[in-house]
């Protein structure tokens, strides 16, 4: 007995085929043409909106009156064209290069000579009883912090109005007995040349 959907079937076949077969060539290179386009758009509307903020900017008062006005930024106008954003020209001043010679200059026959770090400098002295004068000379491009100890407990602070051509300053403390004195330079004055030195002024 012959079966009565074979026809219906076939015909069905028929009808479907032309729409689940692969699109081909052709409607692939529609598609690229499509995204293509779109892609295009997208670019002339972004330039067209900074040319937009760029006459608005122009504008001044109700009266419409058009005043002159700064050109985009260069941020601006590379986020347009898909440049890389320009990188800062600032650089952190480190101060003059012969800078450690200024400060020692200052200081003459220094016990101790260094360049502020990212880290505080301790810098440790024994010392006899007595009167003592600590002089201090640097030379950078921040102000440079000075703690003085005596036997571990903190005698002085100060602040020296560090600068390229050199500042120096002394301090007097007296010691009852002998010990140790300790000199912090603060790392706030990073990159500031010092140079220290201890005397014994009286006993």
């Amino acid at each position: 007995m012959p079966d009565d959907l074979t026809p219906l079937f076939a015909d069905l076949r028929r009808q479907a085929l032309p729409r689940v077969r692969p699109p081909g060539a052709d409607a692939a290179r529609r598609t690229v043409h499509r995204r293509a386009t779109v892609q295009a758009a997208t670019a002339a509307a972004a330039l067209l909106a900074a040319g937009g903020s760029f006459l608005y900017a122009q504008r001044s008062g109700t009266d419409g009156t058009v005043t002159p006005a700064a050109p985009p930024s260069a941020s601006t106008m590379a986020f347009v064209s898909g440049e890389p954003l320009p990188k800062s020209s600032g650089a952190v001043r480190r101060g003059l290069p012969n800078k450690a010679q200024i400060a020692g200059r200052l200081v003459p026959g220094a016990d101790h000579a260094g360049v502020v770090s990212d880290f505080a400098e301790d810098v440790g002295m024994a010392a006899e009883a007595g009167r003592h004068r600590l002089r201090v000379g640097c030379s950078g491009p921040a102000p440079l912090p000075v703690t003085i100890l005596v036997d571990n407990d903190i005698e002085q602070q100060h602040t020296l109005s560090c600068a390229d051509s050199g500042v120096v300053e002394e301090y007097e403390f007296t010691l009852a007995e002998a010990g140790s004195v300790r000199v912090l330079i603060g790392s706030g004055g990073q990159f500031d040349a010092y140079a220290l030195k201890l005397t014994k002024i009286r006993g």
